[in-house]
């Protein structure tokens, strides 16, 4: 029997120093409803999101993550997830929660790759009412009238600093019974993971990244319901002067297909279509080769810019003194 402690990634709180032009990308471009505003953040939802909100946007002087959510089965698994990263020494305490929006106490922690995350168990599924409730019952509320209509949270994709980072990072997430799907290398060296908690392809994915920077971002990613919708996107991002950084194309890790572009606060947002369900209760992970695959991991077919291998990072220089000291303290890196 397997005991799966983590239910799904909830939500992610992303950085901008442009919170307007964000928040123009994310309601008018891609279609995200607006839940809540809170001090500094706003607090936005796809149209199948079960919870309140997936992405909370937080005006700052940089773009990047700030906190990465995940939801565990139960209050039980809560504390067994508790006491795995504590185990690790990366633990740093309960938070209040978010009531008005449904959330519950979470327990904050540090990944060894530096990013923010956080576990929470109560969570309120969110129902529209008033003229946003669907006639279809099982979906929290009506598709939106405009921009690209994305569907629901799907994946983040993080950096590592180092080689013992990334190791440390996958093992932690193996622990909390992340399944590895597949797996990147270049000749012996293992340098990226494709990993799930909730079936999927990969609901989280993290890199090397030869930076040496521990906290970077490299994309999150919304699903959108047609592979249509990926065509209609990339017309408004050029009709609207959004710099495209990749695709479309089609992923030959999780066999997706994939657009990503630069919003206008600095971060990568990727749209995905398709990807496979993965419950096989004795997979084995795929591994591509960089040499024997070349790039046909990341577009077998499509393309690249230049610009999409630099991500959504924090640049060094903007890091937080709180997250720079928490990452001296908790990983013994610099940054």
């Amino acid at each position: 029997m397997v005991n799966k402690l983590l239910s799904q990634l909830a939500s992610v709180e992303i950085l901008t120093p442009k919170i307007d032009d964000t928040l123009w990308f994310f309601k008018d471009i891609l279609g995200l409803h607006e839940v809540g505003r809170k001090d500094r953040s706003v607090y936005l939802r796809g149209w199948e999101d079960w919870y309140a909100y997936s992405l909370k946007v937080t005006e700052s002087d940089t773009a990047g993550v700030k906190e990465i959510v995940w939801r565990t089965y139960s209050e039980k698994d809560l504390i067994d997830s508790i006491n795995i990263v504590n185990s690790n020494g990366l633990g740093l305490g309960w938070d209040e929660g978010e009531p008005d929006m449904g959330v519950g106490k979470g327990y904050k922690f540090i990944l060894p790759s530096g990013q923010i995350g956080k576990l929470v168990w109560e969570m309120k599924i969110w129902r529209a009412s008033g003229e946003l409730r669907s006639g279809y019952k099982a979906r929290p509320m009506k598709k939106p009238t405009k921009g690209v209509q994305a569907k629901d949270l799907s994946h983040i994709f993080i950096f590592a600093y180092n080689d013992e980072s990334l190791a440390k990072t996958v093992e932690l997430l193996k622990r909390l019974t992340f399944k590895v799907n597949e797996i990147l290398k270049e000749g012996d060296k293992r340098i990226a993971y494709w990993m799930a908690v909730n079936g999927t392809a990969h609901d989280l994915a993290v890199s090397l990244d030869p930076s040496g920077v521990p906290a970077r971002l490299n994309h999150v990613t919304f699903n959108v319901d047609y592979a249509d919708d990926i065509l209609k996107a990339a017309d408004f991002y050029t009709d609207y002067g959004l710099e495209i950084v990749g695709g479309p194309l089609r992923h030959g890790i999780t066999d997706s297909h994939s657009l990503y572009v630069k919003e206008p606060g600095g971060n990568v947002i990727e749209l995905l279509h398709g990807g496979y369900l993965n419950v096989v209760p004795d997979w084995e992970p795929i591994v591509w080769d960089t040499k024997e695959d070349e790039n046909r991991w990341l577009y077998y077919w499509g393309h690249v810019k230049e610009a999409f291998w630099h991500g959504s990072p924090i640049p060094a220089n903007r890091v937080s003194d709180e997250l720079k000291e928490i990452v001296r303290q908790k990983l013994g890196a610099k940054i």
